[in-house]
């Protein structure tokens, strides 16, 4: 059943995020070329054994001068982390030294 609001409620809009979606390969792509900071930074955030295994169970995006992708992680105590990471437009080249400043790790955590 696809209603007007079902699909409308879905339409990326410019400024508003997305609903929680389950990740596509475009998504697991990105988290994984910024694994090595997201880790680095979920781990300095929050009490993280440096074997638990990192993966992002779900995401919402945001388009803005570029895109936000926010990544939800399951923590160890079962509650989730919401990791920022900005993809800017096309043609903005950045530096290697510009990527941890991409990548932000809310203090707060989320239960679902």
């Amino acid at each position: 059943d696809v209603s007007f609001y079902n699909f409308y409620s879905r339409v990326p809009r410019c400024g508003g995020k997305t609903s929680a979606r389950q990740l596509l390969d475009q998504d697991k792509d990105l988290f994984e070329d910024f694994r090595d900071i997201i880790e680095k930074k979920l781990q300095e955030q929050f009490d993280i054994p440096k074997d638990y295994k990192i993966n992002p169970t779900k995401v919402q995006t945001q388009v803005v001068a570029g895109t936000r992708y926010f990544f939800y992680i399951r923590l160890p105590n079962d509650k989730f982390a919401r990791v920022k990471v900005f993809k800017p437009l096309k043609g903005h080249a950045l530096d290697t030294g510009d990527r941890p400043s991409l990548v932000t790790v809310e203090k707060e955590t989320y239960d679902d």
